[in-house]
């Protein structure tokens, strides 16, 4: 399951890591070689850190996107064998619709809410440290 979510997204993340890094300008590379920068020190000083944004964008999509998988799961297993396979949302849909148990699944799709923005408020602001510090 982890081979197909990763191929069905890794050219969506690829999209964002290239255009993270044709955003760096190119008279920053110039300059960091003007000043004695090799190649490693420009790739170390320049390449890595400007890209920040997009690595920020990527990592909270992705984790976003982790938290409520469903689709993939449910076609591929349908929760799997005694449940091993079970995401939030899987449990979700099978509380609504084959339990009726509407009431309980909207409680796990709150909580399945308020987890994803507490997770994604920790790992912002966490990110955004580290831009700033780059």
């Amino acid at each position: 399951m982890v081979a197909v979510v990763i191929w069905q997204f890794a050219g969506y993340s690829m999209v964002i890591f290239l255009a993270g890094l044709q955003s760096i300008p190119q008279e920053v590379h110039e300059a960091a070689a003007l000043d004695g920068a090799g190649a490693l020190g420009r790739f170390w000083h320049v390449t890595r850190p400007m890209p920040a944004p997009a690595v920020t964008i990527n990592l909270m999509l992705s984790v976003i996107g982790g938290l409520k998988l469903f689709d993939q799961v449910w076609v591929m297993t349908q929760g799997g064998p005694g449940g091993a396979t079970d995401t939030l949302s899987t449990v979700i849909y099978r509380q609504a619709f084959q339990f009726n148990d509407f009431a309980y699944s909207i409680a796990l799709a709150l909580v399945l809410t308020v987890l994803v923005a507490v997770i994604s408020a920790v790992q912002y602001r966490g990110l955004r440290r580290r831009e700033d510090f780059s």
